[in-house]
């Protein structure tokens, strides 16, 4: 009479090392996910330079309209003028233009926006 060995099965074993790996990689994975947000690196591709001056705009008061001013934008590297343009008034709101902002080595555009009345 055959003794009747136990057989190893090669499929079984795959499952356990792909099982102990997907574990592995639950518990570190928020560890990874926070050294990479640690090391974010911000490159700035803003001018340098300082805008030119805004260029003179004819304006019409218009009731129930506020002026967004012209003004530069940086594209493609360089400052090309945007027009002005009437924007709709928001009863309770003052109209704030955007404007250029030195920050170290560059500048930077801050849109236009409204402020509640004070």
């Amino acid at each position: 009479m055959l003794k009747q060995g136990f057989m190893r099965n090669p499929i079984s074993d795959w499952k356990g090392v792909v099982g102990g790996l997907a574990l592995a990689a639950m518990f570190l994975a928020p560890v990874a996910v926070r050294r990479a947000e640690a090391a974010v690196v911000i490159i700035h591709d803003g001018p340098r330079e300082a805008p030119p001056p805004p260029r003179d705009e004819t304006v019409i008061i218009r009731r129930g309209y506020s002026w967004n001013s012209g003004h530069y934008e940086w594209r493609h590297h360089r400052y090309v003028w945007v027009h002005g343009r009437y924007i709709r008034e928001r009863r309770g709101y003052d109209w704030v233009p955007g404007h250029w902002q030195h920050h170290e080595d560059h500048y930077d555009w801050y849109r236009g926006e409204w402020h509640p009345h004070r």
